[in-house]
């Protein structure tokens, strides 16, 4: 028991200091689209820049995070343990260097073929694509995949060493480095400067992570050993989770395409819901997700089930806990929320209506995507990485139909409310065949929690809709008293539920308020 608490604990710190460091991340990458809106709204031109940013961020999901995040942190933690340092310097050398030398060959022919594949993309979508825009920025950020891929492993290191905090911060400098380009640029080439600002924060972003490589003790060797037991391991996890994690891409493009469709900026308003919708679920559910996956693979690899199924049971709560009251509160405050971040010189009332509407659908799910990951990452330690891919391949049927059928009746708030939907679908089905496959999973303690979080969650709304409504005639002034409104209604919102989970005496809340007092008072 003592040992659970300790684990716990240290589960909880870490975590505490990769919330700080995310909201800064994503902050700032909400400060980044903020400046796109102001500069540029919503257009076919941003729409040209956010495909020119999907092509290398889709190679660097489908091959960077499906090899090293989900596949590599399992395998390097299983060597760790055996504290083989020989057998470690070969196979990190062998993934690095083939990692680097595929990633260069696709940058380069998606660089030789980007005006192709922007005739593509338009003819595909109606002919709403800016082609030589397109090209141009393709061109300068899709050599970023090379660099991104080698910032993930970094990560991946750094983390399997309990090293959670720079690397959680270091998407950071992406998005300054893009907002300072756009300010000293925009005047003079436009959007492009998005694109240049993306290329050189990448390679500062694996600049600031190097220094932390040192604790690892690794030596890097110019080689590649394809018969290394551990590079066949990563590679033979690869395809699977390389083919589930496309799935979701799919889904993405497909999404991408409705929106195309349906008019200038619709892709791009869907992609500001989306980063909107992902700050609480980028912070709170990603930082639980980061900490937690290595203990998890540990207890994987030890074959720990009953820790295995504390870790699952602990993260689920603690997602609910924060995700349940985020989506909701962000539901009833999507107008003002968005008003607040974007509305402003090129950004319209118009276009807050619309990505305030989409965003009340995107928020339905965040707790599904929350969910979703840590049913992922338990599947991954455990080695299984077909019954994801299954589930996942399913859903882009699902989520193809729903949106051609959604959209006739909600415009582009219909892709993202497919897109909640499918989320939805996807914990139901990985929840059930992973209780048939593990066992108990503590579904009592669950639901009584979420019983208790639902409780406190719609007493906050009642709080938050009655304070916006009466009080937002008295802050109607301007940006800034909209700004304190929301800020006073959100901290209101926060404390009453914080409250009444303290009072419903949720494990989840106290444990986090005794945490907290003793690393302050210490």
């Amino acid at each position: 028991m003592q040992q659970n608490t300790d684990y716990r604990k240290k589960i909880f710190s870490a975590t505490f200091l990769v919330i700080i460091a995310t909201l800064l991340s994503k902050i700032s990458g909400l400060a980044r689209d903020q400046i796109m809106a102001g500069y540029f709204g919503i257009s076919y031109q941003t729409d040209a820049f956010t495909w020119a940013y999907f092509i290398p961020n889709l190679f660097r999901v489908l091959f960077a995070e499906s090899i090293i995040i989900a596949a590599f942190i399992p395998v390097y933690t299983s060597y760790l343990k055996k504290g083989e340092a020989g057998e470690i310097d070969d196979f990190v050398s062998s993934v690095t260097n083939i990692f680097i030398l595929i990633f260069m060959v696709i940058s380069v022919l998606v660089f030789i073929f980007s005006s192709p594949i922007g005739i593509l993309l338009s003819k595909i979508s109606g002919n709403n694509m800016d082609i030589s825009s397109f090209s141009l920025m393709n061109r300068i950020m899709i050599f970023s995949l090379v660099v991104m891929s080698i910032s993930g492993l970094i990560t991946s290191i750094l983390n399997s060493h309990n090293k959670f905090t720079v690397p959680a911060i270091a998407p950071l400098v992406m998005n300054v480095i893009s907002i300072i380009f756009v300010v000293l640029l925009a005047k003079n080439i436009g959007i492009v400067s998005m694109a240049i600002g993306v290329m050189i924060g990448s390679i500062l972003e694996v600049i600031i992570q190097i220094p932390g490589l040192k604790s690892a003790d690794l030596k890097y060797k110019f080689r590649i050993d394809f018969k290394n037991k551990a590079v066949r391991e990563i590679f033979g996890m690869m395809v699977p989770i390389m083919l589930s994690l496309g799935a979701v891409q799919i889904n993405n493009s497909v999404d991408n395409f409705f929106a195309l469709n349906l008019g200038a900026g619709n892709t791009t308003a869907l992609t500001f819901s989306w980063r909107v919708a992902n700050l609480p679920l980028g912070v709170f559910s990603v930082a639980v997700i980061t900490v937690l996956y290595p203990l998890i693979s540990r207890q994987a690899a030890d074959g720990n089930m009953k820790g295995l199924k504390e870790s699952f049971s602990l993260g689920f709560r603690e997602i609910g806990y924060i995700m349940v009251p985020a989506s909701l509160g962000m539901i009833i405050l999507s107008n003002p929320i968005i008003k607040i971040l974007f509305e402003r010189y090129q950004f319209t009332a118009a276009d807050t209506a619309k990505v305030s509407n989409i965003l009340i659908f995107h928020s339905t799910g965040l707790l599904f995507f929350g969910l979703l990951m840590i049913l992922n990452r338990i599947f991954y330690s455990l080695k299984n990485v077909r019954t994801p891919l299954k589930v996942a391949l399913a859903s882009i049927g699902i989520n193809f139909i729903l949106d051609w059928v959604l959209i006739k009746f909600l415009d582009v708030s219909g892709v993202a409310l497919s897109t909640s939907i499918v989320g939805v679908i996807n914990v139901i089905v990985l929840l059930i065949i992973l209780r048939k496959k593990i066992g108990y999973l503590s579904g009592r303690k669950i639901i009584l929690s979420y019983a208790k979080i639902t409780g406190a969650s719609a007493v906050m709304c009642v709080v938050v809709y009655y304070l916006w409504k009466f009080l937002s005639v008295y802050f109607s002034s301007g940006t800034f008293m909209l700004l304190l409104l929301l800020i006073i209604i959100i901290v209101i919102g926060s404390g009453v539920y914080v409250l009444l989970t303290y009072l419903f005496k949720m494990e989840e809340v106290r444990f986090v308020a005794g945490a907290l007092k003793n690393r302050f008072i210490k």
